[in-house]
């Protein structure tokens, strides 16, 4: 242990002394020299953030000479614990969302972040730290429109900004994040959690192997998960099910509304797969971030859907770690408002199995509550899988945003 902490505080100290000479060694360089110092190729420039997140700028060929110069700020999604954090590499359609920015003559800014895992609440003062380099470092050439954009959690990132800072940017863009309804996201997770494990727990267990709970999963299973070994488990006992007709994972999917192709059982089992993914990764995450309090609860849930929905009601794992409204209230930081003073597009797949759909139709009327319904965009994407777009939804939901913000008085 005191080996582990030692090891920690010598990282902690380090990454504070990087950032302040980071800072430091600013103040002392002239415009020109510190865009230089930033540099790691042509048009390309790279540092370290306050509290040790890392930030990349990556500017279009002629950018000194475009005028208006629109700089997108990418907020990536979820990024696995002990994964990260590392800046984003995200592609769509095989193309990095990096070359296709730049590739519309738009600059590209982004950031790792301070920490990985479900970092979205922080992540919103590391969007505004990474703003301010922006302007300091092009301080001789800076852009004359900000736009935040982000799929998943830097969907709700952006969301979660542009209500806070709603100054800092001229429009945003959220892909498949979850913005309706984020306690009822994680209602969502729970109960396919506690489903599985009441439909496949045996199965699994027969094959040495568990899944945790929505009160907590363990590094052990989450190593087995990132190793491949679990998964690997979970694949098996679903193969076995197929076999048999494939009925333990329909009434799954049916009983946790999951949204998928019920014609395709490879669908269906890949949507099994990423929705316990999510689970098994984040739980113990998203319970430490609250404080040890489980956000989840399920006592008075009634479940239906299955060949016995008595049988499923009587034996199903209940959960009642904290009070419905101490789990409702523990995540409260994460739920927007909808009160958005600036265009804001939202696109999201209609049959997404990790963020639901659902969370699209809410934060509209969130948005219409405010009065402020003319300033939203929403562009569904008919097609099954999370974040399953292409680069055109991507270009059309830009050119939106900007066509909105050119026609702003």
């Amino acid at each position: 242990m005191k080996t582990y902490l030692s090891i920690l505080i010598s990282f902690l100290l380090f990454a504070m002394a990087s950032c302040v000479q980071d800072e430091v060694a600013e103040e002392v360089l002239d415009d020109d020299d510190l865009l230089k110092s930033h540099q790691i190729e042509e048009g390309k420039y790279k540092g370290i953030l306050p509290r040790a997140a890392e930030w990349y700028i990556s500017l279009p060929e002629g950018w000194e000479d475009m005028y208006p110069r629109y700089m997108i700020f990418y907020a990536h999604g979820l990024q696995d614990p002990e994964e990260g954090p590392n800046l984003p590499n995200d592609t769509i359609s095989n193309r990095s969302v990096e070359d296709i920015i730049t590739g519309m003559g738009l600059g590209y800014a982004t950031t790792s972040y301070r920490d990985d895992g479900f970092i979205a609440y922080e992540a919103v003062e590391d969007i505004q730290a990474l703003h301010k380099k922006v302007c300091k470092v092009l301080k001789k050439m800076p852009p004359d429109i900000f736009i935040l954009g982000g799929p998943s959690e830097g969907g709700l990132v952006t969301a979660l900004t542009l209500e806070r800072y709603p100054k800092s940017f001229d429009g945003a863009l959220s892909i498949c994040g979850p913005i309706g309804n984020f306690f009822e996201q994680v209602q969502y997770n729970g109960n396919f959690h506690v489903l599985f494990n009441y439909f496949f727990g045996e199965d699994l267990a027969a094959l040495g192997y568990s899944t945790g709970s929505p009160l907590g999963v363990g590094e052990d299973i989450m190593d087995q998960w990132r190793s491949g070994e679990l998964s690997a488990a979970v694949q098996q006992v679903l193969y076995a099910d197929a076999l048999q007709g494939g009925l333990k994972l329909l009434q799954l999917l049916t009983c946790a509304h999951v949204t998928t192709d019920m014609t395709d059982p490879v669908a269906m089992g890949t949507a099994a797969l990423q929705c316990l993914r999510y689970n098994i990764m984040i739980t113990d995450d998203l319970i430490d971030r609250l404080d040890g309090i489980v956000p989840f609860n399920n006592l008075e849930t009634v479940y239906s859907g299955s060949l016995n929905d008595d049988a499923l009601n009587n034996n199903i794992l209940r959960v009642n770690a904290n009070s419905y409204l101490a789990a409702m209230m523990s995540i409260k930081k994460y739920e927007t408002t909808g009160n958005i003073q600036i265009p804001f597009v939202t696109i999201h797949t209609t049959r997404d199995h990790v963020t639901p759909f659902w969370h699209d139709e809410i934060y509209r009327e969130k948005i219409v509550s405010n009065a402020n319904e003319m300033l939203h965009t929403s562009l569904p994407v008919l097609n099954f899988g999370h974040c399953t777009i292409e680069e055109s939804d991507i270009i059309r939901g830009l050119g939106i945003v900007i066509n909105q913000i050119e026609m702003m008085p």
